[in-house]
C-alpha cells in the first residue's frame, strides 16, 4: 500500500476559490477511493496544523494534526519533516521548498500580472517560492490553459510539465439553501444583482460601484470580503442601492445564487473563476468581464462586459431585468457548462500522475 500525503494547511483558512478547489478535490478523492476499491492500494492522509477552521466529513482519508507552528512556517518546517520522502499533494499554490517528491497546484501568476493587488513582501515571497518549486518539480498543476501559458511565460516551465486541472461545479448539488439570509439582511428575493468575491483590487468591484451609481433603481448585493471600508478609503462612493453583507457560508451563498436576478463578476484577472459557475448551476444569468480566461472557460455561453466601461455593464444588467425571453435564452445556454466541469475529472488525473511517477 502506497502512503500519499496531502498538505492540509487550507483547512486553517477561510474559503475562497483556492480553498474550494482543495476541499472539493479531497471530497471527490475520498468518494473515488471507495467507489473504485482503491483503499487497498493507496492510503491518503491530510496533514494539517492544529488551528483548523474547516471540518471535512471523510470516510477514507484520515486528517492528522501535527506540530506547533502555523502558516508558512508550519508548511516549510514541520510539514516536510513529517512527510519525509513520501509523496505530497499541495493544492493551494504553496508547498515545502525542500521537498522534491511532490506536486503543487499553482492557480495563477497574479503576483506577476497584477502586482498592484499585493504587498511587496507578499510578491517577493511568492515569486521566490514559485521559482524554486517550478525548477525542482517534474509536474505542476494549474487550473486553465491561460494560467498554463502565464506560468510558462514568467517562469520558463516547459508546457509539457504543466497539467491543466479545471475546477468543478458538482459540489453545489449537495448544499441546501439557507433562506434566512434574506430576512437577516433585508434582501428582496428575485430583485437584486449579486456579486461574490474578496475585496482584492483585481476583482474590480470599482466597476460594480460605478454601475450601481448610474442604476439607482437596481439593488446590488455584494457578498465576501470583510466590509466596505476598503472602497471608502479609496474615495469611492457607495450608493444606497449597494448592500455589503460580508462573508457568508455555503448555505447562505446558495440561497443568494438561487434568487439573484443576475450575477456579475467583472474581474481584471483570474486563474479560473469558480463563483460564476456556481451561479450558473442555479440558473442565474451571468455577466463576466471579457478577459482571456473567461472566454476560455465560459466561451459564448454568458454575457460579457468591458473591465472599464460601466455603461456596457449597465446595458447588460438592464437587458436581463427587462427582457424575460433573453434571460431565459441566456440561462439555457449556460446549462452547456454544468456537465463539463466536474471534480472527478481532476481525480482521474491525480491517480494517473501518481501511477506514472
Amino acid at each position: 500500500m502506497k502512503k500519499i500525503y496531502i498538505n492540509g494547511r487550507f483547512l486553517t483558512q477561510n474559503i475562497t476559490g483556492v480553498q474550494r478547489y482543495a476541499i472539493e478535490i479531497v471530497k471527490a478523492l475520498d468518494k473515488y477511493l471507495n467507489d473504485n476499491k482503491l483503499n487497498d492500494k493507496y492510503k491518503f492522509e491530510i496533514v494539517c496544523p492544529k488551528n483548523i477552521k474547516q471540518n471535512l466529513n471523510l470516510k477514507n482519508i484520515e486528517i492528522k494534526k501535527i506540530g506547533n507552528l502555523k502558516g508558512h512556517l508550519w508548511e516549510q518546517i514541520e510539514l516536510p519533516l513529517y512527510v519525509k520522502n513520501k509523496f505530497l499533494f499541495n493544492f493551494c499554490n504553496c508547498a515545502p521548498l525542500v521537498k522534491k517528491n511532490q506536486i503543487v497546484t499553482i492557480h495563477d501568476v497574479a503576483i506577476c500580472d497584477v502586482p498592484y493587488a499585493y504587498s511587496k513582501i507578499f510578491r517577493r515571497w511568492y515569486k521566490f517560492m514559485y521559482k524554486v518549486l517550478t525548477s525542482r518539480l517534474k509536474k505542476i498543476f494549474t487550473v486553465s490553459e491561460f494560467s498554463k501559458k502565464r506560468l510558462n511565460n514568467h517562469f520558463n516551465i516547459p508546457l509539457e510539465r504543466i497539467e491543466v486541472t479545471y475546477n468543478g461545479i458538482d459540489h453545489m448539488k449537495n448544499i441546501k439553501p439557507d433562506e434566512n439570509i434574506f430576512s437577516k439582511f433585508s434582501i428582496e428575493k428575485n430583485n437584486y444583482v449579486l456579486a461574490v468575491s474578496s475585496l482584492n483590487p483585481s476583482k474590480n468591484f470599482k466597476l460594480i460601484l460605478e454601475t450601481a451609481k448610474i442604476l439607482p433603481e437596481i439593488n446590488f448585493v455584494i457578498a465576501g470580503g470583510n466590509n466596505s471600508t476598503v472602497f471608502k478609503e479609496q474615495g469611492l462612493k457607495i450608493t444606497s442601492n449597494v448592500k455589503f453583507i460580508g462573508y457568508v457560508n455555503d448555505e447562505e451563498l446558495v440561497a443568494l445564487y438561487k434568487y439573484a436576478s443576475c450575477f456579475v463578476y467583472p474581474s481584471i484577472y483570474e486563474g479560473f473563476g469558480i463563483p460564476p459557475l456556481e451561479a450558473i448551476y442555479f440558473n442565474c444569468p451571468v455577466i463576466l468581464s471579457n478577459i482571456e480566461v473567461f472566454k476560455e472557460i465560459y466561451m459564448n455561453n454568458v454575457l460579457y462586459c468591458k473591465i472599464d466601461d460601466c455603461s456596457i455593464l449597465k446595458e447588460k444588467i438592464l437587458l436581463i431585468f427587462n427582457d424575460k425571453m433573453k434571460k431565459i435564452y441566456i440561462i439555457e445556454k449556460e446549462k452547456n457548462l454544468v456537465d463539463k466541469y466536474k471534480w472527478n475529472n481532476i481525480i482521474i488525473k491525480l491517480i494517473k500522475v501518481m501511477e506514472n511517477r
